[in-house]
């Protein structure tokens, strides 16, 4: 029997960012309720500690516990996504093992417009864009439609049907607002009209394997609003783009694209040294170009979550699916030169 310990962030207060941002945050309950459940059922114990406002009852707990491996559910510290990759680190620095990618990973990833410099540099196809680490004059989009976003977050915080813009005032307006709200860049992208795929992969036996593509079918969203999955259709369940945005898995996808899609997937994967588990979200235009659009190395697991459907249609269950990672995570610390 292992002693795991399932460790998640809690924040209860948004110091960035809209009030209703909370709603991602509380989302983690039914991921974490999900794992305990899997770890219980593979005959393991397991304890739940999360990272609040300070970092050292986290490492008294640790020393104190002594887990046999950690599952890594935390997405931000302190409120900070930047910050994600510094619980790992420290579980390094123990000599724990746990589940999920490497702190160097998560950090990379944690910045979109690195991520797309090393995309552009493998000639792997991604949305044009430019930075904005400060609200500018008068701009000339010239490539319109364009997407703002925040640089750093993910779970599409900041990202809204007013993110899609479609002038030069408008352009300004929404790379002032992300920077003011969100207290980061911003990073302004080509907007790909076209279909929206999630790549969901996972490591067994040494290979990666390829969970069955999901896509997001807008054809329900009225004219007018941009198809996009923002933060209202990934977490906001009242809102019109939640009801709207149905996800169809498997994607029903003609056989050269499907293998396409799933080539440069796997090729991210192991581009980024994704490790474990990780999803990919493409878009495919009406030419058939395929745009990556962003790495995900800790993506949401939650029963309801895309990755969950996935290994759903292919027939894993989620027990088996964290009895993998807890294995893959014992075996990385087995290979460990002894010193």
């Amino acid at each position: 029997m292992l002693k795991v310990v399932i460790l998640y962030n809690l924040f209860e207060r948004l110091q960035k960012g809209e009030e209703k941002d909370i709603l991602a945050e509380g989302a983690i309950i039914e991921e974490i309720s999900a794992v305990e459940n899997a770890v219980r059922s593979l005959g393991h114990q397991s304890i739940t500690l999360a990272v609040q406002d300070e970092i050292f009852p986290v490492i008294h707990w640790l020393r104190e516990y002594q887990p046999d491996v950690v599952f890594n559910l935390c997405e931000s510290v302190y409120g900070n996504s930047c910050w994600e990759m510094n619980i790992p680190a420290l579980l390094d620095l123990f000599r724990i093992p746990y589940t999920g990618s490497s702190p160097l990973t998560l950090g990379l990833c944690q910045d979109k417009g690195k991520v797309k410099d090393i995309l552009q540099s493998q000639e792997i196809l991604t949305p044009r864009y430019r930075i904005f680490e400060r609200a500018a004059g008068p701009l000339k989009g010239n490539l319109f439609p364009i997407i703002v976003k925040p640089l750093h977050e993910d779970g599409s915080l900041g990202i809204s049907r007013e993110s899609v813009v479609f002038d030069d005032a408008t352009l300004g307006k929404q790379i002032q607002y992300v920077i003011e709200q969100y207290q980061q860049p911003a990073l302004v992208e080509e907007f790909v009209d076209g279909r929206e795929l999630n790549v969901g992969l996972m490591e067994t036996d040494g290979k990666v394997e390829i969970l069955p593509i999901s896509e997001i079918d807008y054809s329900e969203f009225p004219e007018g609003v941009p198809k996009i999955c923002g933060y209202e259709a990934k977490w906001v369940t009242e809102s019109s783009e939640y009801q709207k945005s149905k996800p169809v898995c498997p994607a029903p996808l003609e056989w050269i694209t499907k293998k396409r899609v799933e080539h440069i997937a796997a090729r991210v994967f192991k581009l980024f040294e994704c490790r474990d588990y990780a999803r990919v979200d493409i878009r495919v235009d009406r030419d058939g170009k395929i745009y990556v659009l962003e790495v995900n190395p800790n993506p949401d697991i939650s029963p309801q979550s895309g990755m969950a459907r996935a290994l759903k249609v292919q027939g894993t269950t989620y027990t088996e699916f964290v009895g993998n990672l807890i294995e893959r995570a014992l075996l990385r610390k087995n290979a460990e030169p002894k010193g």
